[in-house]
């Protein structure tokens, strides 16, 4: 006895419901039709072919109004999430809609963002995860990739110019990336906070309305360095972008030509951080 589970998916739905439309009297006996041909009788095989009488068509509409609350001939496309379709079918599984996909993770070395005139508290350690629409507006927000700095934002000394301002999380693992990189277009101060190396410091400036790269002050770069918490071996790794950025004149690549290292964002919690912006930037 069938689970008529080839009658919930996005695809079988679809399938069927442009049959029905366009009163299509055969079709490429495929794996689906085979199934249907098989599970409810529906249609009569010729060679590579399933026929299909109008009777058959109407079988297969009423089929699909019984078991999925779809009719065919009102909807061709299953579209919409996964609550909206389940105000209406039976196959709310059907939807495609990443959950989530709108979700922004947003975090601050405060502890709190207020965002539409409201206030969000964000426990050390944890984060948010905001509708995109509702940093919709803001001015800036700071820029992050690495989760485990993320998510430990409350360890960090941000300029004073950035007190308050909301973290977003790009990377990798999160529900979608495109909601942050949205944000970023839509956002005129982006400040992005990077590995102070040739590759960090090239994709922050390559991103969408950079205003600044975020790195410590440079007394704290330097005792980073005497207490060998710096990286030269990702410098020289990733010494192939420095002609690049040389050529764009940013005080950042200055630093890193004349230190001849590189220095992770994990080392920099507990220091004091400023925004190196570009000299046009101010």
């Amino acid at each position: 006895m069938s689970d008529h589970s080839v009658l919930r998916s996005k695809r079988t739905i679809e399938m069927i419901s442009t049959l029905v439309r366009m009163g299509l009297d055969s079709v490429a006996l495929g794996k689906l039709w085979k199934t249907i041909h098989r599970d409810y009788g529906i249609g009569e095989v010729s060679g590579s072919k399933l026929l299909l009488s109008p009777a058959d068509r109407q079988a297969l509409r009423s089929l699909l109004i019984d078991k999925a609350n779809w009719d065919p001939v009102e909807s061709r496309r299953v579209e919409g999430s996964r609550i909206g379709l389940a105000s209406h079918t039976r196959v709310e599984k059907a939807s495609n809609e990443v959950v989530g996909r709108l979700l922004a993770l947003v975090s601050s070395p405060r502890g709190k963002v207020d965002l539409a005139g409201s206030h969000y508290m964000i426990p050390p350690g944890g984060s948010l995860a905001l509708p995109v629409d509702l940093l919709a507006g803001i001015d800036r927000f700071v820029m992050v990739e690495n989760l485990a700095v993320f998510l430990g934002a409350h360890f960090y000394k941000m300029p004073e110019e950035l007190a308050g301002v909301p973290w977003v999380f790009r990377g990798s693992p999160q529900f979608s990336p495109a909601a942050a990189a949205m944000l970023a277009e839509e956002t005129p101060n982006v400040f992005y906070f990077p590995d102070t190396d040739p590759q960090g410091l090239a994709n922050s400036l390559n991103a969408a309305n950079c205003s600044g790269v975020i790195s410590c002050t440079l007394d704290e770069l330097h005792e980073l360095m005497d207490y060998r918490l710096d990286k030269p071996h990702d410098y020289m790794n990733q010494l192939h972008a420095m002609d690049g950025l040389l050529r764009s004149g940013h005080p950042l690549a200055l630093v890193l030509k004349e230190l001849r290292t590189g220095f992770s964002q994990e080392s920099m919690a507990g220091r004091q951080l400023k925004i190196w912006c570009s000299v046009a930037a101010g």
